[in-house]
């Protein structure tokens, strides 16, 4: 069993309440023993938002508490972000190397690589059958399409965007299932922002996009200008009913859910359930009439789409996504830097009250030595994020 110190940490909560959390120490990152081919990682950056509290909240419904094993009662949120080889004794995995991937909100990571292509899958026996697009950590350099003055951009919104990408795909895939609208809720998410982005770009006609927000985020979400038409959840019943429809949830909101069905009725021709970003309100929809809610798990979507275009199809198409959503929110969002336990806390509990802004994206850190608090940022990438100090220097 490897060592832990306190100069390493993990971040845990309870699965059976969110609003309990603790930090215990992590690996001793200089003792942890690397038998069998294994290397140690540290957690350089993750990104945060209330996609990360939405892996919490059906953690227990779709298996991600498996992924990084915690004590009896707690979890391990997970997060994506970019971690450094520090110590190695698999081949191919080389101190200084740099992978973008699925980490849990921890200072480090153990890893068991198979090495594939320029990357490796983790083959730790916890995580033996999950889904492989979770397992999977990719070297960033130039030439596989991670530049470095994007490292901020890719933690917080790379897989985000992959939702996002794969959500409207799918529902390209099944002609938008005969409908001329498609209406998203909490529109003010990058995830459905990126959907709505890349219905909007699709060749040939198009359906219309309306967007579903809270009143307090509704200039917010006018002035993003990708939106035909943007209502309060109030004026639900302001849309006219008769035309065919697909609504995509991204609150998770049973009641609101509810309301949908009541007023398309059979104008209604799909739910596609996303996300649960009012997750304080999940409960089961009133009986509804009309098609089924369906959840989408984005990693069906990729398996399908891989074997349809092959792997280097499918990067081609993505890549050229996701250039032109970095375009279309860089000049809005604010990146804000922070470290430490105190800021992580902190930001934790704003996200799960859902007081964060939609224009603003956290990119964290357990280390002290993160790579904004020494420096280590390319000048392309420093004039694209925000210029304030970490945020814990700000507190202070």
């Amino acid at each position: 069993m490897s060592e832990t110190t306190d100069a390493s940490s993990d971040f845990l909560v309870r699965r059976d309440d969110l609003s309990q959390t603790r930090f215990v120490p992590g690996l001793d990152p200089d003792r942890a023993a690397l038998d069998g081919g294994r290397a140690l990682l540290d957690v350089r950056r993750f990104g945060f938002s209330a996609n990360n509290i939405t892996y919490a909240v059906v953690g227990e419904q779709l298996g991600y508490w498996k992924f990084f094993p915690a004590p009896d009662g707690f979890g391990r949120v997970p997060v994506w972000g970019i971690g450094e080889v520090r110590r190695s004794s698999c081949d191919g995995v080389v101190p200084g190397q740099r992978y973008f991937g699925y980490f849990p909100i921890s200072s480090h990571l153990l890893v068991a690589p198979s090495v594939s292509g320029p990357g490796f899958l983790d083959t730790s026996p916890q995580r033996a059958g999950l889904p492989p697009v979770y397992n999977t950590y990719r070297l960033m350099n130039e030439a596989t399409g991670f530049p470095p003055d994007e490292d901020d951009y890719t933690v917080l919104l790379r897989p985000l965007f992959m939702t996002s990408f794969m959500a409207e795909d799918f529902l390209a895939d099944n002609g938008v299932f005969g409908a001329g609208r498609v209406i998203l809720s909490s529109a003010s998410s990058k995830t459905a922002f990126g959907i709505a982005q890349c219905l909007a770009q699709r060749d040939g006609a198009r359906p219309e996009i309306v967007a579903l927000t809270s009143p307090s985020n509704l200039a917010f979400v006018e002035g993003l200008g990708i939106y035909d038409s943007v209502r309060a959840y109030g004026d639900l019943t302001q849309l006219p009913a008769n035309m065919a429809s697909i609504y995509v949830d991204l609150a998770g909101d049973g009641e609101l859910i509810g309301r949908v069905y009541a007023h398309l009725g059979a104008s209604l021709r799909f739910c596609s359930l996303i996300g649960v970003t009012h997750w304080d309100k999940r409960q089961p929809p009133p009986e509804l009439e009309g098609p089924p809610p369906t959840f989408f798990f984005a990693p069906m979507q990729i398996q399908k789409r891989l074997a349809d275009w092959g792997p280097e199809g499918f990067h081609q198409r993505f890549i050229a996504a996701w250039r032109s959503f970095l375009q279309s929110v860089s000049g809005w969002l604010t990146i804000r830097h922070g470290y430490g336990r105190e800021t992580i806390e902190r930001v934790y509990r704003e996200t799960l009250a859902g007081r964060t802004s939609p224009a603003q994206g956290h990119v964290l850190s357990l280390l002290a030595e993160a790579e904004w608090a020494i420096g280590r940022v390319s000048e392309g990438a420093r004039a694209r994020r925000d210029t304030d100090p970490p945020t814990e220097e700000r507190e202070r």
